[in-house]
């Protein structure tokens, strides 16, 4: 079971790295300190970290967001005019959302794990 945590750690990190290279090829010193706490709440040590950067710099679907946006962000026939609709909840609906979510126990607690360490 163990393993398997691991391997959903890894997962996560490499979720990030992927979502950070898509945004863009420079990196923050906001994210490069987010990702160094990441690291070390995921387990993943230094050799993990430079296996899953580098199958992040070849995987083909970043590559193609990198070329998109460095085209400009725009493909032949890919073009839409339609807008995006924005709904902004109820009041009602959102202060069921907010109850909901300070209500739920945290999930390592559930499951019988040690409690997290609160940081100040």
């Amino acid at each position: 079971m163990e393993v398997q945590i691991h391997w959903l750690e890894q997962d996560a990190y490499s979720s990030v790295l992927r979502a950070f290279k898509a945004q863009s090829d420079a990196i923050t010193w906001e994210k490069v300190c987010f990702q160094a706490e990441l690291r070390k709440e995921l387990r993943v040590s230094d050799e993990e970290h430079r296996k899953l950067l580098s199958k992040v710099n070849t995987d083909d679907i970043i590559w193609r967001i990198r070329e998109w946006r460095q085209a400009g962000g725009l493909q032949t026939g890919m073009i839409s005019n339609a807008q995006p609709e924005i709904t902004t909840p109820s009041p009602t609906v959102s202060a069921s959302w907010k109850r909901q979510k300070s209500s739920q126990s945290i999930p390592s607690l559930t499951l019988g794990a040690p409690s997290p360490a609160l940081h100040s």
